[in-house]
């Protein structure tokens, strides 16, 4: 878990320098050959650069999920400030097989094409069966929010991250191994990958 909060640490330190402001510093020497006066120039000239590289849709994929669900995620821009979702996941663990979907409604409260800030309310419906627990299938659901952010370090590469809190309910107790836990409030944590166009 150290490593992973390394990772991301370091992912999202290097992304924020990358999208600093730029300090040049010029010096101008001119020199009167008539006269011999000499005028000594300094300037200081920052520029602010704004990603505007227009973007509509977006595929990503959260590794961090990898130790209980394989996902996918698809995202499309509705307005400049809001993008909707769908995401379609299922088990990695061993006896646990089934199907899951996902909706997330993302708002940008400063409308950056996609990029910065975001608010996300998310429901989410799993379909599971377990061969440890007799056969017994059991529907796990969720809704929840996220804060994040969402950055373009390239035209088309994406990363994202994001915490916040889903309500599950509909765990089984018996025989479902990791997923028992899974029944009320949990915390959230997302660290997204992915292609954007």
């Amino acid at each position: 878990m150290k490593n992973i909060l390394f990772v991301l640490t370091a992912i999202l330190i290097l992304t924020t320098v990358s999208i600093a402001q730029v300090k040049t510093g010029e010096k101008t020497i001119t020199i009167n050959k008539v006269t011999g006066d000499t005028t000594y120039t300094e300037s200081v000239i920052i520029s602010e650069s704004e990603d505007i590289t227009p973007r509509n849709n977006m595929i990503v994929i959260n590794p961090l999920k990898f130790f209980l669900l394989y996902n996918i995620s698809y995202f499309h821009k509705i307005s400049e400030s809001t993008d909707i979702g769908f995401g379609i996941q299922t088990p990695t663990i061993e006896g646990v097989s089934g199907i899951g979907f996902n909706f997330e409604v993302r708002y940008h409260p400063k409308g950056k094409n996609m990029g910065g800030f975001y608010i996300a309310p998310n429901v989410s419906y799993n379909i599971l069966s377990s061969t440890s627990s007799s056969g017994s299938d059991t529907k796990l659901s969720s809704i929840g929010g996220l804060l994040g952010w969402q950055w373009f370090p390239g035209d088309e590469f994406a990363i994202g991250l994001g915490i916040g809190i889903d309500l599950y309910t509909g765990s089984q107790k018996d025989g479902w191994d990791i997923y028992e836990n899974y029944e009320g409030l949990m915390p959230a944590v997302r660290f997204d990958i992915g292609y954007a166009w």
